[in-house]
């Protein structure tokens, strides 16, 4: 058993141990035989996760909860739907569990409120505390507001809060949008350094204590902007890097010297580096997890207050796309209502708003990133090694894998978290 328990944490595939010297090593020291693979999957996996359930369910205890969903595609190109459940509590932020990893037939409305129902009953097995369920958090995606509406009949207190981390996100890609020509700086600039260690080689001696220009992936928040605010601090340098290439050897090359000739483009990035570094460093901030709900849509509304205030016209494109956001999300007001009764402030909740404790809202979370490093967690776990694993043994996997991932106070914001 607890051979497993080490070997699902550490995210270590079984088939190691058919390694005769891995084998002999634990056999040796441990005293103890090591049993094989199948037995591990058979007989003590189901023990891990069903101790890992059992750990959720005493945390999450008579507590009220909030629940989190989203689905994504593995690497087999099946729909995979990861449930996060958390106590709302009063005294602190509560420790997100994921609950329940499922393969969907279809990604539809009907699906994930099916699939949402199944999973909170692992949570309560004798009967699902509908009154419990007080938020939903998922992105904006119109299925995921039509599962919200249909879950409602089921769950009359729950309310639905659209992820504000993708709201800023969307927010960014209309700033991407308004500046074609540094769009081509960052696309094609990455592009004559990928796979091209000649010109890395250059790159580092002819400016050895700068580093390489990022590599922004759009379904990861920010990069985009944080790779304008690079080019903007090293505009000169790397131009001039760029310009001893020669522009005959490939088109990237011969694209990117016309885009930082192009005028204005100096410019452009001093425009974006000025007003619009607030948003990915806000990204960052509430994707933290422990901050109470004053602090967090606090940062939102410092984020609101900085685009409204800031000249030119795409200031004024981003400040509406992040007011159609807020206005989009269904239960924005809601939250900002409580966060001013606990500011102090005068503030009505709306009419169809029930609970009787809320204070329990004071670490409610605004973003959804929880699912979405759940989904980091799948493809580490379900690698293209491992799919001859079973739907039911990758869930018990990460499940328990997850438990020991999701009980720590930081939170590994690294590369592999690919927040979509």
């Amino acid at each position: 058993m607890d051979l497993c328990t080490a070997m699902v944490a550490a995210n270590i595939p079984w088939f190691k141990l058919d390694c005769p010297p891995f084998r002999n090593f634990l056999e040796k020291y441990t005293e103890t035989k090591i049993p094989n693979r199948t037995t591990l999957s058979k007989l003590y996996l189901p023990k891990c996760y069903q101790n890992a359930i059992n750990i959720i369910q005493a945390d999450i205890g008579q507590h009220d909860i909030w629940i989190c969903v989203d689905e994504t595609t593995d690497r087999t190109g099946r729909f995979i739907a990861n449930l996060i459940v958390g106590k709302l509590s009063e005294d602190s932020a509560a420790t997100p569990y994921l609950l329940s990893s499922k393969v969907l037939e279809r990604t539809n409305h009907c699906t994930v409120a099916r699939f949402v129902n199944e999973s909170l009953a692992i949570l309560w097995p004798n009967a699902i505390q509908h009154a419990k369920v007080k938020i939903m958090y998922s992105d904006a995606a119109p299925y995921m507001l039509k599962t919200a509406t249909s879950l409602k009949v089921f769950y009359p207190n729950l309310i639905h809060f659209t992820c504000i981390a993708h709201g800023l996100n969307l927010v960014a890609e209309v700033i991407r949008e308004q500046y074609p020509n540094v769009n081509g700086i960052i696309s094609t600039t990455k592009k004559i350094f990928l796979k091209a260690p000649l010109r890395v080689q250059i790159y580092k001696e002819m400016l050895p204590n700068t580093p390489l220009p990022p590599e922004p992936v759009l379904t990861r928040w920010g990069t985009w902007l944080n790779a304008a605010f690079f080019y903007n601090t090293h505009f000169e340098k790397i131009k001039e890097v760029v310009a001893q290439f020669d522009s005959n050897s490939a088109a990237s090359i011969k694209n990117a010297q016309n885009f930082f000739n192009s005028p204005g483009i100096k410019n452009e990035l001093t425009y974006i580096h000025t007003h619009f570094k607030i948003i990915p460093e806000t990204i960052k901030k509430i994707e933290a997890r422990g901050m109470p709900l004053t602090e967090s849509l606090g940062l939102v509304e410092t984020v609101s207050d900085s685009l409204r205030s800031a000249p030119g016209r795409v200031a004024k494109v981003a400040f509406n796309k992040l007011s159609n956001c807020l206005l989009k999300n269904p239960s924005y007001e809601t939250l900002w209502a409580i966060k001013k009764i606990f500011c102090g402030d005068e503030a009505e909740l709306p009419f169809n708003f029930v609970t009787d404790n809320i204070q329990a809202f004071k670490f409610a979370p605004i973003t959804s990133c929880e699912v979405e490093r759940s989904f980091s967690m799948y493809k580490n776990i379900f690698t293209d090694k491992r799919h001859n694993l079973s739907e039911k043994n990758v869930e018990m996997l990460i499940v328990a894998h997850s438990l020991t991932k999701f009980d720590k106070n930081d939170i590994d914001n690294d590369k592999d978290n690919d927040f979509e």
